[in-house]
């Protein structure tokens, strides 16, 4: 992976709750990345992955319950594309046991971020997952 500056990425957020979307994205912003460039999604993203593949999305944010298609089939119908496959997702999630950890790493998740996301380390884990690292931050 690239090492990519968080002014440029392109980061999709797919949560089913309007307050957390809103949450997050404004903790992207404060570590610097483009508004523009902040895409939100309330449930299954992958017409809009399909759709927007220029310009090219550099990370998911996904919430493992949504609606619909639960952030484990979503993952796994990423990796079965070809266009899709090499986008890093990272699952974001209230159930942050160690079973749930476990489940998302070995589901193929490029991390894990545990919610209430931690405001003071959310830059420095986005980074390091750009960079290639796999985070593992349930809290």
């Amino acid at each position: 992976m690239k090492n990519l500056s968080l002014a440029n990425i392109h980061v999709l957020i797919v949560e089913d709750d309007e307050n957390n979307r809103m949450v997050t994205r404004k903790l992207l912003q404060v570590e610097g990345v483009n508004g523009d460039n902040i895409f939100m999604l309330p449930e299954d993203p992958l017409p809009f992955l399909r759709s927007h593949l220029t310009p090219e999305i550099d990370l998911v944010l996904l919430d493992l319950q949504l609606p619909g298609k639960d952030g484990y089939t979503i993952l796994a119908e990423m990796r079965a594309n070809p266009l899709l496959a090499h986008i890093l997702v990272v699952a974001v999630t209230a159930n942050v046991m160690r079973e749930d950890v476990e489940r998302a790493r070995e589901a193929g998740f490029d991390g894990f971020l545990g919610k209430p996301i931690n405001g003071p380390l959310f830059g420095e884990y986005i980074q390091r997952i750009l960079n290639g690292e796999k985070v593992w931050a349930p809290t």
